[in-house]
């Protein structure tokens, strides 16, 4: 079983419809977000902990709770979602797959030295059945070449860096 941690604020704001219940409700906006990740079936044989920053509050300690199959996560007073994010992905990694969600550059870096998979907020609500997808660039077109950028090789391999950088498939 694969545990999935997802930086909560990043995926909001990733979504224009989470992004305009934001405007109206940020409590709305997370509970569309926990709803929604627990109704998707690709998601439905992983475990999922969806961290918000609750930094602003007044709690001393980290707030858990779980929300049918969903466990979400305040941050404590003065602490960062980020530091609960790469905390709680230290500890998971010793004991099976994690996978981050964020689009946080230093959570991705921190979190991948953890031994971690991670992906951006865009890869995992692409995959969200009920949403429109991203409209990639074909990746057959290379536009006009010239002899200093004919490619050697396998042409239908993808390069290092593209392999290294795949998203994650839900």
């Amino acid at each position: 079983m694969r545990q999935i941690i997802i930086d909560g604020y990043n995926v909001i704001r990733a979504d224009p419809r989470l992004q305009s219940l934001e405007q109206v409700s940020l409590q709305t906006a997370r509970d569309v977000l926990v709803r929604t990740l627990a109704s998707s079936p690709r998601l439905s044989n992983d475990r999922i902990l969806v961290v918000f920053d609750g930094r602003g509050g007044t709690r001393r300690h980290i707030h858990h709770h779980r929300v049918g199959r969903i466990d979400t996560m305040y941050s404590a007073h003065g602490q960062t979602a980020d530091d609960v994010i790469v905390a709680q992905a230290s500890v998971l990694a010793r004991s099976g797959r994690v996978v981050v969600v964020s689009n946080d550059v230093e959570v991705r870096e921190r979190c991948r030295a953890e031994g971690c998979e991670v992906s951006a907020s865009g890869n995992l609500l692409d995959q969200i059945p009920g949403r429109p997808r991203r409209t990639a660039p074909d990746p057959g077109d290379l536009g006009p070449t010239t002899l200093s950028t004919v490619k050697r090789g396998n042409p239908r391999r993808t390069s290092k860096r593209d392999r290294e950088n795949r998203d994650i498939r839900f």
